[in-house]
């Protein structure tokens, strides 16, 4: 598993938790607004339509059910612009603030998610750090030396496949960064022997034991493969390249 991905979806689960909780929050919002809408209209059926006063209000605030909306709720007087009469329209407001919305909301959908998200993270966290994985995406220079979907980063001396770092052991590293340095990454046996064993009078045979291991690591992280060519020389290649 790769940090962009891990990271995606607790970013979803994040996000679908926000939404949960808002869609809550307006649903409790329209049920709360209706609710004080029938009361003003069984109010106004009860009361002089022409004169509110303080009974109005009391009639008005006892037909409200929900039992959380009748400390908070009014009513308010409005005056539409194009209305040439001048008659003030009555209106029935909640007075419930954001804060009040959420804790009478149902928040148990959204809750759950975002503990969902919070243990994915730990997850993760746990299980890229476990695998060695940067937790934060590598920026990788825009001079380093790129094949087959491998990068070298020749002033950190590090090795990435996208924004992992690929892991070689050390001789395989100093083989690798031999590589990416060559000419068309080019390397002769001989070259690479007095390089890496340079006191050892024959290391042919230790070479081909290094090359045999280094080819499945490049192969499960890249699409780098290792070619022999006449038999006194490896050179990198792409393998995407030479299917066309």
């Amino acid at each position: 598993m790769q940090p962009r991905v891990a990271y995606i979806v607790f970013f979803v689960l994040v996000a679908s938790s926000v939404a949960a909780g808002i869609d809550s929050m307006l649903r409790t919002e329209r049920r709360a607004q209706y609710d004080v809408d029938q009361a003003l209209a069984l109010t106004l059926r009860r009361c002089e339509p022409d004169r509110i006063d303080a009974d109005t209000i009391s009639v008005y605030r006892s037909l409200i059910t929900m039992a959380e909306v009748r400390d908070t709720a009014y009513l308010s007087f409005a005056i539409a612009a194009d209305d040439e009469r001048r008659r003030p329209t009555l209106t029935a407001r909640t007075g419930l603030t954001i804060g009040r919305l959420w804790s009478l909301s149902d928040q148990r959908a959204s809750g759950l998610l975002s503990t969902v998200a919070a243990l994915w993270l730990m997850f993760s966290l746990l299980w890229l750090r476990h695998k060695g994985t940067p937790l934060v995406p590598t920026l990788v220079a825009s001079d380093a030396v790129r094949l087959g979907g491998l990068s070298y980063d020749d002033t950190s001396h590090r090795f990435y496949a996208g924004d992992h770092e690929v892991k070689f052991t050390p001789m395989q590293r100093r083989l690798m960064e031999q590589f990416m340095r060559a000419p068309e990454h080019r390397l002769r046996q001989q070259d690479i022997c007095d390089e890496l064993w340079p006191k050892k009078a024959d290391a042919s045979a230790t070479l081909y034991t290094l090359i045999r291991r280094l080819k499945p690591v490049l192969e499960a992280e890249t699409e780098v493969h290792i070619e022999c060519n006449r038999g006194d020389s490896y050179q990198l290649t792409d393998v995407r390249a030479s299917k066309f």
